[in-house]
């Protein structure tokens, strides 16, 4: 048990000791070297001049990737929920896990024989390495406590775009099909023309010719701006929100932090939020009760 808390400090909470800070950033160095490694990898004049040197800095680098594994697995075992066979199975399904699983297979699969070009392509899956960083995690936290807030109205605007993309489709198709039959062949060719101009990227390889088919892209391209506009005033407004109640609720914790006991004078105070209070108090219009941990004197709040 001492082993297992020991390693889940050092792989976990790198904000507690020195050791577990640098040996957080020691893996987040290697999590950089080993995507660089990958990106110079793919090019063919680095490859054939320096290729024994870059399989030796993998080969350096992906064992100890799965050394990391083993010991957070086993680390993953302080906490009650992890123990036993149940608790590593589901310690092993959740995301970080899954993660550091996904960077590693490939090259398990490369050492036991399986060359193949599949296996080989698997190594991309290293990138998903960089979500182990957990500086990052408070802007994942809000980009999904977002899409939560907003889901309903995502939801309904993704639905509207899809009418509008498959009627566009199916108008402009019989528009252009006879004007231009070896670039308009089906709907479903018609389908990228009208993804395309609907999200205003327009990549030129099929458009319409006809005097009717080029008016009504000038206004679906028009009318895409919007589309493209509103999920981003949407995801800008939210995010605003949500910052601005992080730091409401940061400057409460400060003042909660900072009250002080009227009858013993000391800093140690409890806060209980919407206390279910009798006696003569019919409106209920107190908000808090504070507690002082040191003296045991109690006051309420509006």
């Amino acid at each position: 048990m001492k082993l297992q808390k020991k390693l889940y400090l050092l792989f976990e909470e790198p904000e507690k000791s020195r050791t577990s800070f640098f040996l957080n950033t020691f893996i987040y160095i290697l999590i950089i070297l080993s995507i660089l490694n990958l990106m110079f990898y793919s090019v063919d004049s680095i490859r054939e001049e320096y290729g024994y040197l870059l399989e030796l800095v993998r080969n350096i680098i992906m064992p100890l990737f799965i050394l990391e594994y083993i010991g957070r697995i086993f680390a993953s075992g302080y906490l009650k929920k992890y123990r036993g066979f149940q608790g590593k199975i589901n310690y092993l399904i959740t995301p970080y896990a899954l993660i550091d699983l996904l960077s590693i297979l490939p090259y398990i699969f490369l050492c036991s024989g399986f060359n193949s070009s599949f296996i080989r392509s698997l190594r991309l899956l290293r990138i998903f390495r960089l979500f182990r960083v957990k500086k990052y995690a408070i802007f994942v936290a809000i980009m999904k406590k977002i899409f939560f807030r907003i889901k309903e109205e995502l939801s309904v605007l993704l639905f509207y775009t899809l009418i509008i993309i498959i009627l566009l489709s199916f108008i402009i198709f019989d528009i252009e099909h006879e004007a231009q039959p070896e670039v308009f062949t089906n709907i479903f060719q018609t389908l990228w023309w009208a993804v395309a101009t609907l999200t205003t990227v327009g990549y030129g390889d099929i458009y319409p010719i006809t005097a009717i088919g080029k008016f009504i892209t000038a206004i679906i391209s028009i009318i895409g701006i919007g589309f493209v506009a509103i999920p981003g005033g949407m995801f800008a407004s939210e995010f605003m929100n949500i910052i601005a109640e992080e730091k409401e609720k940061s400057c409460t914790i400060k003042k909660e932090q900072n009250k002080i006991c009227p009858n013993c004078n000391t800093s140690k105070i409890k806060t209980f939020s919407n206390p279910t209070l009798h006696y003569s108090n019919k409106q209920k219009n107190f908000s808090k009760v504070h507690l002082c941990s040191k003296c045991g004197f109690a006051w309420m709040k509006k």
